[in-house]
This record gives structure tokens, sequence and C-alpha cells, in this order.
């Protein structure tokens, strides 16, 4: 048996928002197995027109098209099924490795539910709302079936939020975007080191940016007892990272959300994270602002909106820093 993740973003981009990465990890038979193929009779790549398997795949595909959004609930449902009965947007952003809570507090379309005290008795948020709960026990009972066929276990399934006023914080103390990116990635490496023990353990990510050598980044950030360096070239580069007690392999390789299962899987959950919080940034403003067009936080967009907002901000106790991700 070995262990295999994978962690994805969404959200580095856009100005309005929260970055979120998402990672999934499995427990495998063998650590070249593929996933997609164990997995065939639930899952696909891109299903077609009338087949109702699950899709897993790079977001961007997923969350593609008029029932796009309904295709990434749907599957990240399943999934989530298989650890929780429940799937809580507010338990599910919280659990660790969520960063402080304090930097959700400073933004009120946040704090205003997902404010730790006093939740503890509030009714849950669903995580994915669109998938009725027979299609939900469906999915789940014939995806529990085929993983335990296949002898494959999925151990861990979850994301890290950080809100924009984090965000800015991280790039000015990191000194940049790529480093804060690969601080809050090597958070999360972190608790699946942490949570697996002295196991053997594979690490696969999509490259950041254009960067080749990861090296001494991962011994800064991870301190292993020695770093092997496989390859470093344009499409990927592979280290083994030794420790007393294990070897842990990290890869960082281009196109890694649309190769690798779990990266995909992290692709997935990171996207729908981030469309959530949207929903919920969207419906607070236009609370304040009715005939407000809600956004997705990208680019152009985000520009137009913060135009429509104009100098409304002060009077709706809203700090830019916490709400305008610096660039």
């Amino acid at each position: 048996m070995v262990f295999v993740a994978g962690i994805d973003e969404a959200g580095y981009g856009p100005r309005l928002g929260p970055l979120v990465l998402g990672y999934s990890w499995f427990r495998l038979p063998q650590a070249e197995l593929d996933l997609w193929q164990a997995l065939e009779e639930v899952v696909a790549r891109k299903p077609g027109r009338h087949d109702r398997r699950l899709q897993v795949n790079d977001s961007k595909i997923v969350n593609s098209g008029v029932r796009g959004r309904d295709r990434l609930e749907r599957s990240v449902a399943a999934f989530h099924r298989l650890l929780q009965p429940q799937a809580d947007l507010r338990q599910w952003i919280l659990q660790a490795p969520s960063g402080s809570s304090s930097w959700f507090q400073k933004a009120p379309w946040l704090a205003d539910w997902l404010a730790v005290s006093g939740k503890e008795k509030s009714p849950p948020i669903p995580l994915c709302p669109s998938p009725d709960s027979d299609r939900v026990e469906l999915d789940h009972h014939l995806l529990k079936r085929c993983v335990e066929k296949a002898g494959i276990q999925l151990v861990g399934f979850g994301v890290r939020v950080v809100s924009a006023g984090e965000w800015n914080h991280l790039v000015q103390t990191c000194g940049g975007k790529g480093a804060a990116l690969f601080q809050v990635t090597m958070e999360v490496v972190r608790h699946l080191l942490q949570r697996s023990g002295d196991a053997g353990l594979r690490l696969e990510l999509d490259r950041h940016g254009a960067r080749r050598s990861y090296g001494p980044l991962l011994k800064n950030a991870l301190q292993p007892n020695q770093l092997e360096v496989h390859q470093e070239r344009v499409g990927g580069s592979t280290y083994t990272l030794h420790f007393e007690d294990r070897e842990v392999q990290i890869r960082f390789q281009e196109g890694a959300d649309l190769r690798y299962f779990p990266v995909s899987l992290a692709s997935m959950a990171a996207k729908l994270t981030r469309e959530r919080v949207m929903d919920f940034f969207n419906a607070y403003f236009c609370k304040h602002m009715p005939d407000l067009k809600p956004t997705k936080g990208y680019a152009m967009d985000a520009k137009r909106w913060l135009a429509d907002v104009g100098d409304r901000l002060p009077q709706w106790g809203v700090s830019p820093q916490t709400l305008i991700r610096n660039l």
C-alpha cells in the first residue's frame, strides 16, 4: 500500500475573492495505479451526454457550459461522502489546514456566516447545494462499492482558503505572489505529512509558473534530512525527500490537473469552494446594493464590479485591503 496525494489551486489570478488550495489523498495498492481506469465503472474524464458517471478532470473542464457547476458539485459531493455523512461548507473551510479565523472575521461577507464563535449550533450550509439527497446517496453507494472492490481508500479531501486580506499580507511578507503561493502550498504539504505518519508518500502538484528549481525551497520549508533531485526540466521537476523514518516524493508537473487523478479532484474541490465563497460574497454586497450585478472576481469583471460599487465601501464598513487583492 502507498499514499498518493494531489494539490491544486483555484483563484490565483482574480482581483476579488479567495485563493483556494484543494487536496485529495488516497491509499492505493500500487503507486502507479490509474485511478480513472480503476474507477471507470463510476468515474470518467469526459462522460458522454447520457453517461451518468461522475466527472473527474481539471476543474476548468468540468465547470464549463450550462451544467458545469452541477457536474462539479455532484462529483465533489460523492467523494466527500466517502469521508463525511454531511458536506457542511463551514466545517469544510474551517477544518485543518485552515488559516487563522481572524482573517475571515476581518471580511464581513465571510464573518457573517463563517465566524467560529456562536456557530456551533447553526444549521449546516451545504457545500454542494445542487444534487438532491437521493442522487448523492446513489453516487456514494456506487463509488464506495467501486473503491472497495479496487482496494482504494480516500484518506483525505479538503481545502485551504486564503481570503483577500490574508493573501495581501502573504504577498507583502513573502515578497511576491509566487512566494506566497508556495508558502500556502507547503502548509498543505505539511498537513499531509503529519497526517500520514511515517508512511511513504507521493505528492503530485501542478508547476508553479515557469519555475524549474524547487529544491532549496523544499529544503527550507520541510527540513528533510536529505533531498534528492531527479529532474528539473521545463515540463516538470521531481524530488525525493528523505526523512528519518520515511521517503516522500514530490513532483511538480505541467498539466498535472489534467494528468493525475488526485490533482484533478483537488482542483475541483478548490474551484467549487471558491465558487461557494463567491456565492456568499455576491449575496452580501447585493443586500447593500440590490441592483449590483454579481461578479466572479476575475480581471475586467472585477474592474466593472469595483466601478459599480464606487465609493460605497466605507459606508458598508469594508476595507479595500480585505477586499481587493494585490496583483
